[in-house]
């Protein structure tokens, strides 16, 4: 029998690689068998294989859009107000064609050889009683004499204000406050929107009101006085708190408390702060009269909280010109402190409670003032009482009194406030000066 050998030209294979050559290709010839068997399979058993893969979608890239405020942003409030136009209207009058000035009269007119028509000429007119055709004169405007400019102005800024006919009181819609002053002091004019601070107090007066309002008549009382003698529209329009974002745009602020501390957060008392700094007046007055007192202490401590280094209380000078803004004063005017015995409470019948621990009468107020402008003005004399309750004083509380002094002294507060450089106020009509001299 014939062994069939593999041969390589120059090798001889032996037996044992002989066999391992026909194994795997045995079991190669086996896998290519099975293979094609896989493959023809879904032919033959005409299965659908692309219904069973289901394609897995990915979720669509989401973009999240954060719309920014624009840095060029303008309220509506502020925009531009009509243009004035200036111009300068002139009559011009041909030199070529003569208008003689005739005679008035029949009677000049038959003298100098006029007419009956020389009696239509200009009344009042001068008539030459010299007349001649050589020496004919004229009349109409004298362009260099008789036509001004009614309408341009070389003034700039708010003292050229009056002369484009502005009228403070058609900004009510867009300010809170515009008053002006003339150069006599007691001539001011304009409006102001009133407001008091409402605050937490930490219990309620001996009246039974919170102690923001403890003396509810004091600015009814105020606002009545100048509305009364003054050209100043003064609207009480309520309350506002230390949080609120209207306060940026009142021009003044009034605090009265008596006995109750007022309480405030952090966030507050940096409004406070943001306020007087960006032009804001406050005017603190203490019913109570009593520097000492919870009231008095709790104020001052809202206005370091609020101006943190910058809260320096000064004494106010006699010669300050607050002292002189629309009533003269040699120095502060009488107050609570000065006729209550010993600082009695309000309409409390313990007489045990109605004394203070001590007997102190003030003669000075205190100021702080920001860049040398004066934005809060506190005061321990009482004057919110002298406005609202002294003509009804009772006999137990030293009886009425005349409160007019103490009157003129508040609309001295408020008229120097508002006419202030650097105020809200001032800061408007430079608003209102820029847009008209554009």
């Amino acid at each position: 029998m014939q062994v069939q050998t593999f041969k390589i030209p120059g090798f001889e294979l032996n037996k044992s690689l002989r066999e391992y050559i026909r194994f795997y290709r045995k079991h190669l010839l086996i896998f290519l068998a099975l293979s094609a068997f896989v493959h023809f399979l879904p032919v033959i058993l005409q299965i659908d294989i692309a219904e069973s893969i289901k394609e897995v979608k990915r979720p669509p890239t989401t973009v999240k859009f954060i719309q920014r405020t624009p840095k060029l942003q303008k309220q509506l409030e502020l925009q531009k107000a009509p243009k004035i136009v200036e111009r300068t209207l002139q009559r011009m009058l041909p030199q070529q064609v003569r208008m003689a000035t005739m005679p008035r009269t029949m009677t000049t007119a038959a003298r100098h050889g006029g007419t009956a028509l020389a009696s239509l000429g200009r009344p009042g007119d001068y008539v030459d009683r010299t007349w001649s055709p050589q020496q004919a004169q004229f009349y109409g405007p004298n362009i260099q004499m008789e036509v001004e400019n009614t309408r341009a102005s070389s003034k700039r800024g708010t003292s050229g204000l009056k002369d484009n006919l502005i009228d403070w009181m058609n900004f009510q819609d867009r300010f809170s406050g515009m008053i002006d002053q003339g150069a006599n002091k007691k001539d001011i004019q304009g409006f102001l929107e009133f407001y008091q601070l409402q605050y937490r107090g930490s219990k309620v007066e001996d009246n039974n009101q919170p102690g923001w309002n403890a003396i509810p008549q004091a600015l009814l009382y105020l606002s009545e006085f100048i509305n009364n003698n003054t050209s100043v529209k003064v609207t009480l329009k309520g309350t506002v708190r230390l949080d609120s974002k209207e306060i940026m745009n009142i021009p003044l602020i009034f605090m009265m408390g008596f006995r109750a501390e007022p309480l405030y957060t952090k966030e507050e008392a940096q409004n406070l702060g943001k306020y007087l700094r960006e032009g804001g007046f406050i005017f603190i007055d203490d019913a109570f009269a009593y520097e000492s007192g919870a009231f008095s202490q709790k104020a001052r401590q809202l206005i370091r909280d609020a101006l943190s280094y910058d809260a320096i209380f000064e004494r106010i000078p006699n010669n300050h010109p607050l002292f002189h803004a629309w009533e003269d004063f040699d120095g502060i005017p009488a107050g609570d402190d000065n006729i209550r015995p010993n600082g009695m409470s309000l309409a409390n019948p313990n007489p045990a409670q109605r004394l203070k621990p001590v007997v102190e009468r003030y003669k000075y107020i205190e100021g702080v003032f920001l860049n040398g402008r004066l934005a809060v003005v506190i005061s321990n004399k009482g004057y919110s009482r002298a406005w609202g309750d002294w003509l009804k004083n009772p006999s137990s509380f030293g009886g009425p009194q005349d409160n007019t002094r103490q009157l003129q002294f508040g609309l001295n507060v408020i008229v120097y406030a508002c006419t202030q450089k650097g105020g809200i106020i001032d800061r408007n009509k430079q608003k209102v000066a820029a847009e008209i001299n554009q």
